[in-house]
C-alpha cells in the first residue's frame, strides 16, 4: 500500500474533524466549505454565521473554532488532503468490468440505477475469487465517486456490561453467569470521554452498554448534559431499546445520535434469538428516533444461525428504506457462554459482500466497518474500507473494563493501550489515501 508520512503530534490532533468555513446559512441548515469541496450541517444548538469557522459530525455542527486556530490547522492539511486524494484515486482505479449477472448488477449501480432484489442475490452467491476481487474494486470506486475520501472515525466507550436481556448471540446476555459485571459512575464517564476528546481529538463518541435499568433517565441525562456542555462532540446512545421519553430527554440533553440495529429481517429467527422481544416493537423504535432527527446508526448481523441469502439482501434493503445517517452490520461471532456457542462464524468473505452490496444499493451511505471484523485478523479492516466502507470505530473504554464487555470472543484491541489504536487506525487509514475526519453530509 503506498503510504504518506505525517508527523503524529499533528495526526492526533486533528485526526477525527477538519475545520471547515461557514458559506451559507438558511434555517438550521449550513453550508461549509472544505478546502473548496462543499458539504451540509445541521446546526441544532450551535447557531453560526457565514465566515464563521466550525467541526461538523454525523451532519451535526458540534462546535466553533476562531479563524485564528482554524487557518494554521487547514494549512497544516491542505497539502495532505490532496495527497490523500490521489492515493485514493489510484487505490480505487482498477478495472470494475465483470460478466454475467454480477456485472449486470455492477453497471446497474455505477450508473445510478436500484438493484433488484435478484440482482442482490447474485452479488451474495458470488464465490469466484476473482469476480469478488471485482466486486469489491466496484463498491471502493462507488464510494469515492459519491462521497470521496473522507472516513469518519467514532469512539466507543463502554461504560456498563449490565443487561436484561437474554439475547441468545451476546455474551453480556443476563443468562451468563460467569462474567464480572461493571458498571462505570458519572465521574469515570466523564474522565473516559475527556481524555479521548481533549488528549486525542475525538469529535465523535458513542455511549454504548446493555439494556441496564441501573441508570435511570434522569441519571443518563445529567450525563450526557455534562458531556455536551464541556466537550463539544457528537453524542451517540447505543442503549437498547428505552422509552421514547428517556430519548427525547437525552436528545435535549445533547444526545443527538442513536445505534439501535434491528440484528435480522426474518421475524422467527428474531423472536428465537431474542426471547420475548418483537421484530415489530424493534423497528418501531427505529423509525420513531430517525423521525425525532437522531443521527441514526442501524442494520443487522451477518451469519446468523438459519440465516439465508435471501434475509441478507431483505436486511440491506431494509436498512436502506429505514434512511440511516449510517449503516452498521457486523459478522455473528459465537460466544461460548451463550446457546449459540457451537454455531460456526461467517465467512470473511461473507462480511465484504455485504459491504460491497450495501454500498452499490445504496452509494450515499456512510458504512461502518464494525470492531467485529476485526477478529477475523489484521487485514479485515482494511479489507472492509476497499469493499466500500468509509467508517470506523475505536474503543475508547478504559483498559480495566474492556475485557470485560464481552459481546463475543477474539475480541480485538482488548489490552492495547488506546493511543497505540489511535496511531494504527490513522496509519491506516492514510495508507488508503482517507482523510480522517468527517466532513458533513
Amino acid at each position: 500500500m503506498i503510504n504518506i508520512k505525517f508527523p503524529f503530534a499533528l495526526t492526533l490532533s486533528v485526526c477525527y474533524a477538519i475545520p471547515g468555513r461557514v458559506v451559507s446559512v438558511e434555517g438550521k441548515t449550513v453550508v461549509v466549505d472544505y478546502f473548496g469541496e462543499t458539504r451540509k450541517a445541521h446546526a441544532v444548538d450551535c447557531p453560526v454565521r457565514p465566515g464563521e469557522y466550525i467541526y461538523a459530525q454525523g451532519g451535526i455542527i458540534v462546535g466553533q473554532i476562531s479563524e485564528a486556530e482554524a487557518l494554521p490547522i487547514l494549512a497544516a492539511w491542505k497539502e495532505r488532503f490532496f495527497e490523500l486524494k490521489k492515493v485514493d484515486a489510484e487505490l480505487s482505479s482498477a478495472s470494475t468490468e465483470a460478466r454475467g449477472a454480477l456485472g449486470a448488477a455492477i453497471k446497474k449501480a455505477m450508473a445510478g440505477e436500484a438493484l433488484s432484489r435478484e440482482d442482490m442475490l447474485a452479488v451474495l452467491s458470488t464465490r469466484n475469487p476473482a469476480q469478488l476481487e471485482t466486486l469489491y474494486f466496484a463498491a471502493n470506486r462507488l464510494r469515492k465517486e459519491r462521497l470521496g475520501n473522507a472516513c469518519c472515525v467514532h469512539g466507543i466507550l463502554e461504560f456498563s456490561n449490565h443487561c436484561r436481556n437474554d439475547c441468545h448471540y451476546c455474551g453480556i446476555r443476563c443468562g451468563n453467569r460467569t462474567l464480572k459485571r461493571y458498571r462505570m459512575d458519572a465521574e469515570e464517564i466523564f474522565e473516559a470521554v475527556g481524555h479521548a476528546a481533549d488528549k486525542l481529538g475525538f469529535k465523535a463518541i458513542v455511549l454504548q452498554s446493555g439494556e441496564d435499568s441501573f441508570y435511570k433517565d434522569e441519571m443518563l441525562a445529567a450525563i450526557v448534559k455534562k458531556l455536551h456542555e464541556r466537550f463539544g462532540i457528537l453524542i451517540t446512545l447505543s442503549i437498547g431499546e428505552r422509552s421514547r421519553e428517556c430519548y427525547r430527554r437525552l436528545y435535549k440533553a445533547g444526545a443527538y445520535g442513536a445505534l439501535l440495529r434491528f440484528e435480522t429481517t426474518n421475524e422467527a429467527l428474531y423472536s428465537r434469538l431474542r426471547p420475548g422481544k418483537k421484530l415489530a416493537d424493534r423497528l418501531e423504535l427505529i423509525k420513531w428516533l430517525k423521525r425525532m432527527g437522531f443521527v441514526l446508526a442501524t442494520g443487522f448481523l451477518i451469519g446468523l444461525p438459519g440465516q439465508t441469502a435471501e434475509d441478507t439482501a431483505n436486511d440491506i434493503l431494509l436498512t436502506k428504506s429505514l434512511g440511516p445517517d449510517m449503516h452498521s452490520f457486523g459478522p455473528f461471532i459465537p460466544h461460548p457462554i451463550t446457546p449459540l456457542a457451537s454455531a460456526a462464524k461467517p465467512a470473511q468473505e461473507d462480511v465484504l459482500k455485504a459491504i460491497a452490496l450495501s454500498r452499490l444499493a445504496d452509494p450515499q451511505a456512510k458504512i461502518l466497518v464494525t470492531t467485529a471484523l476485526e477478529t477475523f485478523g489484521p487485514g479485515a479492516r482494511a479489507a472492509g474500507l476497499l469493499a466500500g466502507a468509509n467508517s470506523l470505530m475505536i474503543n475508547t473504554t478504559p483498559p480495566k473494563y474492556r475485557r470485560l464487555y464481552d459481546l463475543y470472543p477474539g475480541k480485538a484491541g482488548t489490552d492495547e493501550p488506546l493511543e497505540d489504536a489511535v496511531r494504527k487506525a490513522v496509519e491506516l487509514l492514510r495508507s488508503l489515501g482517507r482523510a480522517p475526519a468527517d466532513l458533513g453530509v
